[in-house]
């Protein structure tokens, strides 16, 4: 146990008020709780912990874990908790209710703090992790403006495991109280940035009886991979002190490859190697738009240097678009030999800088070991392959690292995003213009418009040929309209590969969304897609179907050296299995009558057994 904080509480419907340049407004409501302190408690009070936080009573760590109430009101749950061998902090910024709140609950289990929302100065100091923070009534205090930087701070607060109950009050805000509008949809857009998922939702009437007045509760948590890397990375991206964006680039690297392009690693009994060459064209591909778009990327006071990276090689690439440096792209000249040498420059500063510097904790050892190659003259042509990236070293992952990447990078990703971002806003001072709104958008790693255009080309291609073209999921032929769908839904898992990309009649693909094809519908579909990939990509030339396969090589488990089609399609039912488990995608099935040879998909129940 710490020591006894100075005696302070607060009222659970003020909960943790925040009082920011962004809402002046919003000043009054301290005082309205502190001349109502004595009321309001009696009100909070007079409901009981087990029905108004009935849907948290199974999620709550065992007894001995820290609680963090953030607006402890009246003190009625800090006391609940503490009555049940938790220990807990306490924090209000009302001075009235903190001291309401001590007087009707003494405990030794509760440290009562005054502190607030967004900033919470205080708490961090403690040295504390926390197992479960409570926000009761306390979120519509918060200014919008102010949620994303609340919801970074309590994230870096919460221990492994741990998981953030807020509860949301729905209904006309009450202004006498700096109250704003909530909503469950602003919440879990806020909570993808911080790597948090939501554990459970659960909605009630108001429990004072106010009819204009209802409630949804919700308990963020963070994805568990048992082994500690989560932590850790939470750690590197959210708390690590950074010089520049250069630590939270190469976790974002390493995070794609290991979420798209893991079918290049190599895997040891304890690590898993990737080539170097991957890491740094997948560098090359974040960092080339930003430095473009002049977005800085480390402090003012470090710009005259400029990123080592940006050197005569990186600027001769300046015509090449982000998106065509992909595996199985071909180069040849001049822009070949700048590419092979930007890479090796990157290659070296990943392993002089970032590299170097993201260490295991309380230790001066780095978390990745990085092995660099000399480097060969350029051939006349150069394709993007794995030779030709291995030749520039081994970039090597812990295994826990490269499981925790693999299997929960959608929670990770945004983190990683939304961190630099926040840095490239603190580096430009205010000095370019919308600068939120354009770092997330270069920071965009495809582009769905062009990935799709590369299978709409096709199409034309085949229709100029005389040959009529199917839907993958019925079989139906295609007529002037048509969409071109991401066979695993674009919003999960971006891949714009050729091998993901499938002619599907539009109702189809309206239907389908952002759904998961079942393992059956994949099985019935197999024929028809592999007909489209010979017609669209492979039958076209050794050129398209070799980028095909590399493609394929890169981002699918496939375990053949020289795969065939219905080697792809193998892989992508291990892959299918693999996004079904660790993203919870719904289940979609077509129930649609087969035009093109007269039978019908027979319909299985969403959460039968063809979905594994």
């Amino acid at each position: 146990m710490i020591g006894r904080m100075a005696p302070t509480v607060a009222p659970h419907g003020l909960q943790s008020f925040v009082a920011t340049e962004h809402d002046q407004q919003s000043m009054t409501s301290i005082p309205f709780y502190e001349q109502h302190a004595a009321r309001l408690a009696g009100q909070y009070e007079s409901l009981d912990f087990n029905e108004v936080h009935a849907g948290l009573l199974d999620l709550l760590p065992p007894p001995g874990g820290m609680v963090l109430d953030v607006g402890a009101g009246s003190g009625r749950d800090a006391a609940w908790f503490a009555a049940n061998g938790y220990e807990v902090v306490a924090v209000d910024p009302s001075e009235a209710m903190l001291a309401q709140a001590r007087r009707l609950h003494p405990s030794d289990r509760i440290r009562w703090l005054s502190d607030s929302l967004p900033d919470l100065a205080k708490v961090p100091r403690l040295g504390l992790r926390f197992d479960l923070i409570l926000l009761s009534a306390v979120w519509m205090h918060i200014h919008p403006a102010d949620r994303q930087r609340s919801l970074r701070k309590l994230a870096t607060l919460l221990a492994p495991n741990g998981r953030i109950a807020v509860s949301l009050r729905l209904g006309t805000p009450d202004a006498e109280r700096a109250m704003h509008e909530v909503s469950l949809q602003e919440l879990s857009l806020l909570a993808r940035q911080f790597g948090l998922r939501i554990v459970r939702t659960s909605d009630s009437p108001d429990k004072l009886g106010r009819a204009d007045v209802s409630w949804t509760s919700v308990v963020l948590g963070l994805p568990d991979d048992g082994l500690g890397a989560l932590p850790l990375l939470r750690h590197l991206i959210l708390v690590d002190e950074k010089s520049s964006t250069y630590k939270i680039a190469l976790l974002r690297v390493i995070a794609r490859i290991a979420d798209t392009a893991a079918g290049l690693a190599r895997h040891e009994t304890e690590s898993v190697v990737v080539p170097l060459g991957l890491v740094s064209l997948f560098w090359l591909r974040m960092y080339k738009p930003l430095i473009e778009h002049q977005l800085p990327q480390m402090p003012a006071s470090r710009l005259g240097t400029g990123p080592g990276f940006v050197t005569d090689n990186f600027h001769a690439l300046r015509q090449i678009a982000p998106v065509e440096l992909a595996v199985g792209s071909m180069f040849t000249g001049d822009t070949a030999r700048h590419l092979q040498r930007s890479l090796s420059e990157i290659s070296q500063v990943i392993r002089d800088m970032p590299g170097r510097y993201l260490r295991w904790p309380s230790s001066d050892k780095p978390i990745f070991e990085i092995v660099r190659r000399r480097q060969a003259s350029t051939p006349p042509q150069q394709r993007i392959d794995d030779a030709f990236l291995w030749s520039f070293g081994d970039f090597r992952v812990p295994l826990d690292i490269w499981q925790a990447l693999t299997h929960y990078n959608v929670w990770i990703e945004p983190v990683l995003i939304s961190e630099w971002v926040r840095l490239i806003e603190a580096y430009s001072a205010g000095q370019v213009p919308d600068v939120r709104m354009l770092a997330h958008r270069l920071l965009t790693w495809a582009d769905p418009i062009r990935d799709t255009g590369l299978a709409r080309a096709a199409v034309d291609r085949i229709r100029a040929d005389g040959k009529p073209v199917y839907c993958v999921w019925t079989g139906a032929r295609l007529r002037d309209e048509y969409d071109i769908d991401h066979c695993f839904p674009f919003a999960a898992w971006p891949c714009g590969d050729a091998w993901n990309l499938m002619p599907s009649a539009r109702h189809i693909n309206i239907q389908k969304s952002n759904r998961l094809v079942t393992q059956a519908a994949l099985e019935r579909a197999s024929d028809w897609i592999t007909e489209w990939w010979a017609s669209a990509f492979i039958d076209r030339g050794e050129e398209p179907r070799q980028r095909f396969f590399i493609e394929a090589a890169q981002t699918l488990p496939l375990l053949v050296a020289s795969p065939g089609t219905a080697d792809v399609i193998d892989a992508m039912k291990i892959h299918r299995i693999k996004l079904s488990k660790d993203q919870g995608l719904r289940p979609w099935e077509p129930g649609l009558r087969d035009r093109r040879f007269g039978e019908t998909a027979s319909s299985i129940d969403a959460h039968g057994s063809a979905d594994v």
